[in-house]
């Protein structure tokens, strides 16, 4: 059976009236970051992608799942004191407006600069 471990790293904040927090899950000696999200009702752990090809299916299907969320429940702030301490999450701060560019568009060889 794989081990997953997790830790976590941050409380990012509240979002649609859940708190999102920060995790850093280690899969036989391999780190990535997944996310949890929980309110009374809700609970949802997103891991990378590496994660479940590494115990080859989904982490809800996972047989170690149950205990692993036993675990972190253990260690998050209770819900009912953390949300009123919780800022809303920004996540425009995490897109960046980037200049799209037209198939085909033409390129202006004066707008290319070369290193020297």
């Amino acid at each position: 059976m794989n081990s997953i471990k997790v830790d976590i790293i941050d409380y990012i904040g509240k979002y649609e009236n859940g708190v999102l927090v920060l995790l850093s899950i280690n899969c036989d000696d391999s780190f990535s970051e997944g996310t949890l999200y929980y309110n009374t009702e809700i609970l949802a752990l997103t891991v990378d992608e590496s994660v479940e090809k590494k115990i080859e299916c989904p982490i809800e299907l996972w047989e170690g799942y149950r205990d692993l969320i036993i675990s972190i429940l253990k260690r998050v702030v209770p819900y009912d004191e953390i949300i009123n301490r919780m800022d809303e999450v920004d996540f425009s701060k995490y897109f960046v407006n980037e200049k799209t560019f037209n198939d085909g568009e033409e390129i202006d060889e004066k707008d290319i600069k070369l290193s020297e």
